[in-house]
């Protein structure tokens, strides 16, 4: 159910119930795209039901989801419908189109072939944990990101407030000090795994990669010493859960251990939904915990800012 954690951290004001975040949400159902239009936006039913409940609330988690839709004509296709209108003003008048011509040519060539393009549509789980006030986005994508928040924005109302989720030690100096000699700070909950990304400084920094790979050698502690910093590193959470922890504290490429999704095969198809919820909420949720206790604790919040200025 998720792939990657983009984690947010909501105002203490709102949302007080799943009632008032169904109703905030139902201002923005999603319909896709028209003939000219280029993106769509909009919140659908996490079972998948069409009319079903936008919230669902399960074991105290609630879950939304969003969708990203949108169409892109070909760059090539758009240039070819340009310049045929282009050879055809100089064929019947003699005279060449301006710039600003050609601007209102390419606009109207983009509204002729739109309804010919293909929409690509994404969508996004939503995870809020209302006791610990998180919000969860399953994105590794910061512009998709953006989008739900604005979305949540104009629907939510003024009360709404939310920033990333801070911690008192960085993603990057704790990941510095487990791959360095300084790895008995690792929790007994976390394994460093075989993949990790370094880079240095500077305006053409160097990337480093290890690659199902011992990262616990001289060679990852020296490149360390000389300033590559990590950006992302594989961790194993209670032989359960492996992940990659970034930098930027978003969580990736979460994989569940063998067997533990199964057992909910035996689950009834009308319970299923309810069931893979509460087993990935339940072990995310313990994981998250134990993330940021390993980094130190939550940071103190800030002034939290209203999603617009986040999303930007």
């Amino acid at each position: 159910m998720f792939k990657n954690l983009m984690i947010y951290r909501i105002g203490p004001d709102w949302p007080t119930t799943a009632a008032q975040l169904e109703e905030a949400l139902a201002q923005e159902p999603f319909a896709e795209c028209g003939a000219t239009q280029q993106k769509a936006v909009g919140w659908l039913p996490p079972r998948g039901q069409a009319h079903g409940a936008l919230v669902e609330s399960v074991g105290g988690q609630w879950i939304a989801r969003f969708a990203i839709e949108t169409k892109a004509v070909p760059a090539d296709a758009l240039k070819r419908k340009v310049q045929e209108a282009v050879d055809e003003i100089e064929r019947t008048t003699g005279r060449h189109a301006g710039k600003k011509e050609q601007r209102d040519l390419r606009d109207d060539a983009l509204l002729a072939l739109l309804p010919q393009a293909f929409p690509r549509r994404s969508e996004l789980n939503l995870w809020l944990a209302p006791d610990n006030r998180w919000l969860v986005i399953d994105t590794s994508s910061q512009s998709k990101a953006d989008e739900v928040i604005n979305s949540l924005v104009r629907t939510a109302g003024h009360g709404f407030t939310v920033a990333l989720l801070q911690t008192k030690e960085s993603p990057q100096a704790a990941m510095s000090a487990w791959l360095s000699d300084d790895r008995d700070r690792l929790p007994e909950a976390f394994d460093v795994g075989r993949d990790c990304e370094l880079k240095g400084s500077g305006e053409e920094p160097a990337v480093i990669k290890f690659v199902r790979h011992d990262v616990a050698t001289d060679e990852v502690r020296q490149h360390i010493a000389d300033g590559n910093l990590p950006t992302k590193l594989a961790l194993h959470w209670k032989a359960r859960v492996r992940f990659a922890l970034t930098h930027t504290l978003q969580l990736k490429q979460i994989t569940f251990e063998e067997g533990m999704l199964q057992e909910n095969d035996s689950t009834p198809d009308e319970d299923r939904f309810d069931a893979d919820v509460a087993l990935a909420t339940g072990e995310l949720g313990t994981l998250l915990a134990d993330l940021i206790d390993a980094l130190g604790g939550a940071a103190a919040e800030p002034s939290l800012q209203g999603a617009a200025a986040v999303a930007k």
